[in-house]
């Protein structure tokens, strides 16, 4: 009863100041979390809580920990099926994109009021990497001149085009190699909390607490 109150408390704190909630958020989670049904049904909580907040893009870094490649296809091939059910039970204006450790798109569905980017493996270095390959590519093919190439180049041809306002670190307190580009002005937020045991109300209380920082954006 107690843990309903303050929830329903949290939850008019956050949407006292709507312009504030954080339109995309970024949360880094390790393989471990996702391959059982509790780490899945959280999964599907967390995007049901964020689509009734209003968030409106959510990328998610998932960390596999083995570099071995056989190992690697593997936990991508099975995560990605698992994690596409659960987006793809969700109303068709929840969209998702889903990359694998090479940054290639496996899976994907359009839609227009929550957008989900799902990275399996494939990190921040690599996508830079990735896009530099491409520029040279089009330079090669007369597409793009050298003197032409600067920051808004670079960014078209990055996986995830939008910047997070917000990273979340659940369980750790380190940063991951993920959005390494487009993360250089959000909000970090570390909490102690595992993904099995995130609540609703942890979520809130994140949330309200980016409400009250002042972002200053490197300045």
């Amino acid at each position: 009863m107690i843990r309903s109150l303050y929830e329903r408390y949290l939850l008019d704190q956050v949407n006292n100041a709507p312009e504030q909630i954080p339109e995309h958020i970024t949360m880094i989670l390790p393989e471990s979390d996702l391959l059982d049904a509790q780490g899945k049904e959280k999964f599907r909580e967390v995007m049901g809580w964020c689509l009734k907040l209003g968030i409106t893009t959510i990328s998610i870094y998932v960390d596999v920990l083995d570099t071995k490649e056989e190992f690697q296809k593997q936990m991508v091939s099975t995560l990605t099926t698992g994690l596409t059910d659960i987006l793809g039970s969700f109303p068709e204006e929840v969209g998702f994109f889903i990359y694998d450790e090479k940054g290639d798109l496996k899976k994907e569905r359009k839609g227009n009021s929550l957008t989900v980017h799902l990275s399996i493996g494939f990190g921040g270095r690599a996508e830079i990497t990735k896009s530099v390959r491409s520029i040279l590519s089009e330079v090669k093919d007369g597409k793009i001149a050298p003197e032409d190439i600067d920051e808004s180049v670079i960014e078209s041809h990055l996986l995830v085009k939008e910047e997070p306002d917000m990273i979340i670190r659940s369980g750790g307190n380190h940063l991951s190699d993920f959005l390494l580009w487009q993360s250089a002005y959000s909000e970090l937020y570390f909490t102690d909390v595992n993904w099995h045991d995130l609540r609703k109300i942890d979520l809130l209380r994140i949330i309200r607490d980016f409400q009250k920082r002042q972002r200053r954006f490197g300045k």
